[in-house]
């Protein structure tokens, strides 16, 4: 793979060396947020499908009501889709998000017996990964997130803010998000990236946003090829 970011133009070392400092600066500065993002597997994955195009906070409403009313997730394969959709209304996307939940959920109980994705914790991230992609509306995106949130497996998750802090830091110049994930896996070590990802998904919201970014408050700046194009 063609490596496309400025920074790869640089030494390993030097390379290796502002890597390091750019994820300890965006750690002491916001620690490592979670997001609300729930600790078992199937759990998660369906909060960042309900997470997909929403706002965080309609996100998280969304999903307690789908839990308060399908507290065993069996119980949503017993029940009529239009329910479902009803109550996933509010996140958007509901008819195609309540066909996507209910074919997954019928794939994980045909390849574990239940509806429970725990025992992926003992395979290969490699594994994991293809079988999760293999789910209806699972992207590489989302299948990385549950990986990384509840697998704990060392995968570099690339969302919108991860892609454009990526893409402004000069460590790649793909195009898209899903373009990026083995470029910036090769450039962000393993006991890193979770890190990275929680703090580009912060630093995004808060001061890197897609138009006016607040570069005068970044204290990644100085790393930055957007912020020295633009002085």
């Amino acid at each position: 793979m063609k490596k496309t970011g400025a920074i790869w133009n640089e030494p390993p070392r030097s390379r290796e060396r502002i890597v390091r400092k750019v994820c300890e600066t965006l750690r002491q500065t916001y620690g490592a947020p979670r997001f609300g993002n729930p600790s078992d597997p199937l759990e998660d994955l369906f909060y960042i499908i309900l997470s997909n195009k929403t706002a965080p906070r309609t996100a998280r409403s969304t999903y307690a009501r789908l839990r308060k009313r399908f507290p065993r997730w069996e119980d949503i394969l017993e029940t009529p889709i239009g329910q479902l959709r009803v109550l996933l209304r509010p996140a958007g996307l509901s008819l195609v998000k309540s066909r996507h939940i209910r074919a997954t959920l019928r794939a994980i109980k045909q390849k574990f017996g239940r509806c429970n994705l725990t025992p992926l914790k003992r395979w290969q991230p490699e594994e994991a990964e293809d079988f999760l992609t293999s789910l209806p509306g699972v992207s590489k995106k989302v299948a990385k997130c549950v990986m990384m949130y509840t697998l704990g497996m060392r995968v570099l998750p690339v969302d919108s803010h991860v892609h454009r802090v990526a893409v402004r830091l000069g460590w790649t110049n793909r195009k898209r998000a899903d373009q990026s994930h083995e470029e910036l896996e090769a450039l962000v070590p393993p006991t890193l990236r979770n890190n990275f990802h929680v703090c580009c998904i912060a630093h995004g919201r808060k001061l890197c946003r897609p138009t006016k970014p607040l570069c005068h408050r970044c204290g990644i700046r100085r790393y930055c090829a957007f912020y020295r194009a633009a002085r």
